[in-house]
């Protein structure tokens, strides 16, 4: 199973973070604990003025990764939309993505949303619905957030997190031994109440409703499932920490990544942060670590081990071994 190709996308608009922090520090909150646990500079946000949500960017991500890699989209034999804030209910928007890219007949098509670990997630459902397909062979999955329309202005941590962006990956089924090794989730439901979008559901949504997120919840219970899990999880497929080549964490917190590459003394360039230059992209997080990765500092060689690490609001957390 191949993971190579990979193409992020995000708008040509931002905000530079400098000017949240003042805003908020004029109204009496101190941004200095938020700034050095995100570790944010800037985020790129869709633009009042711009006609983009999450479906064009997925588009715009789709065609690019098609173009780079080669790969005509009469090979792709599944599309599948990942995103917590889809521009569509019904249809699905990988059927408009089908439609848009002019796929063949003989296509899956189909969303999923699993919040900030969707992107995770669907890797690990594709991958194993291609090793048991007799005829599927290539999968786009699409990676994709809109979340500067739901942020709002109120909370200082969500104002201070997330970008819209889109990632687009192609995961190609071969005869090597590369590919999905090993998967673990984790989920802890007892937090199910700590981000919340609508707050009081569909039903009772109002059009101005923004993003509810309690201001105690950091991930760190993630954090410590890391902790405790990653020798266990790495001895049942007879690895060592030492063996990883690359450690693709949730791009949430700065400060949770450093907890985890302090506790295991990791060598920072193998535990990538992207969150400062682009902020948090929910669905696509260690998914996009891994692109600006191989676009910034190397191509990863085959045999190489990657760990991935992320979590999602409710919440759930998963470890993922991937050998390249």
């Amino acid at each position: 199973m191949i993971l190579n190709h990979t193409f992020f996308y995000h708008p040509p608009t931002f905000e530079d973070n400098e000017e949240v922090i003042t805003e908020f520090q004029n109204k009496g909150i101190s941004m200095q604990k938020i700034q050095n646990s995100l570790g944010r500079s800037r985020r790129y946000l869709i633009s009042d003025s711009v006609k983009e949500n999450t479906l064009t960017m997925a588009i715009n991500a789709a065609t690019e990764v098609l173009e780079n890699s080669k790969i005509t989209i009469s090979e792709i034999d599944m599309i599948v939309f990942v995103s917590a804030t889809p521009e569509y209910n019904m249809p699905t928007n990988a059927i408009k993505i089908h439609e848009a890219l002019g796929a063949k007949t003989e296509t899956l098509c189909y969303d999923m949303n699993a919040n900030c670990i969707g992107g995770f997630v669907a890797i690990d459902q594709v991958s194993k619905y291609l090793n048991g397909s007799a005829f599927a062979k290539k999968a786009l999955v699409i990676c994709t957030e809109k979340f500067s329309d739901k942020s709002g202005k109120e909370n200082p941590i969500i104002t201070f997190c997330f970008s819209d962006s889109a990632l687009a990956l192609i995961i190609e089924k071969d005869d090597s031994t590369s590919g999905l090794v090993d998967v673990m989730y984790h989920t802890d439901s007892s937090f199910t109440d700590t981000i919340v979008f609508p707050p009081q559901g569909h039903s009772c949504r109002t059009v101005e409703e923004e993003m509810f997120w309690d201001s105690n919840f950091d991930g760190s219970g993630s954090v410590n499932f890391a902790l405790n899990t990653i020798d266990t999880f790495l001895n049942r497929n007879k690895l060592k920490v030492e063996d990883i080549d690359l450690f693709l964490f949730s791009q949430l917190s700065l400060k949770n990544i450093n907890t985890i590459v302090n506790h295991y003394n990791l060598p920072e360039e193998k535990a990538p942060f992207y969150g400062r230059e682009y902020a948090y992209t929910g669905s696509s997080s260690p998914l996009m670590a891994f692109d600006q990765y191989k676009k910034n500092v190397r191509q990863l060689e085959k045999g190489e081990n990657i760990l991935l690490w992320t979590l999602g609001a409710g919440y759930q957390a998963g470890l993922m071994l991937w050998k390249y």
